[in-house]
């Protein structure tokens, strides 16, 4: 009896730790320090989230525009988070692209994401927006603005309104999993400009 305690006591408190490290997991990856982000904000009203996001990219504003107004490119510069990204339609400065991703923050169920947004470029404010056409989790519209800086280099400033349309997820989570995106996002951008390492090809099996 005393030995099936000791097991029941032993597996109760390997249970308890692994809770801990995902929780703490989970906080680290919705508000640790990340090297793309120079400033945030990440706020709840109600069912929707209002992000901001400040990041600065070491290449002139006309190169850091060109990387990030491909967006069906991320599946090239972020493969390990991207498994596609297609182009449904195409209409001058305005596109629509299908995403399928991972999010490593998501549970089983929630990881794998498939979305649909779309995109407009207005090349001459050095602005993007976009806004999701089919996407299972929420209503999302966002804003790329750029602009100079004194030294040459582009500062990055990005909002977006996330309403959520299930409350599946935990907050922490879908703050996350908004972070996480937008971490994506920049950290393609800065390797389609040379300026971050290509992941290692993963082993064949």
């Amino acid at each position: 009896m005393k030995a099936i305690l000791a097991i029941v006591g032993i597996v109760l408190l390997a249970v308890v730790a692994w809770v801990f490290v995902k929780y703490r997991a989970i906080q680290q990856a919705a508000t640790g320090p990340a090297k793309e982000i120079v400033s945030e904000s990440l706020e709840k009203t109600g069912d929707t989230w209002h992000a901001k996001f400040v990041s600065k990219f070491d290449a002139p504003l006309d190169k850091v525009f060109d990387a990030v107004q491909h967006p069906e490119r991320i599946a090239e510069f972020a493969p390990e988070n991207v498994m596609k990204a297609e182009v449904k339609e195409d209409k001058g400065n305005t596109k629509v692209v299908e995403v399928i991703g991972t999010l490593d923050i998501l549970p089983p169920g929630f990881k794998v994401q498939d979305l649909v947004t779309e995109y407009t470029v207005y090349p001459d404010e050095h602005r993007i927006t976009s806004h999701t056409i089919d996407f299972k989790l929420a209503d999302i519209n966002s804003e790329y603005k750029f602009a100079p800086t004194a030294d040459g280099k582009t500062l990055l400033t990005f909002t977006q309104t996330s309403k959520q349309k299930q409350q599946a997820l935990v907050e922490a989570l879908q703050k996350g999993a908004i972070r996480e995106t937008y971490i994506t996002q920049v950290r393609a951008a800065n390797r389609a400009l040379g300026l971050a390492p290509m992941p290692e090809k993963r082993a064949a099996g």
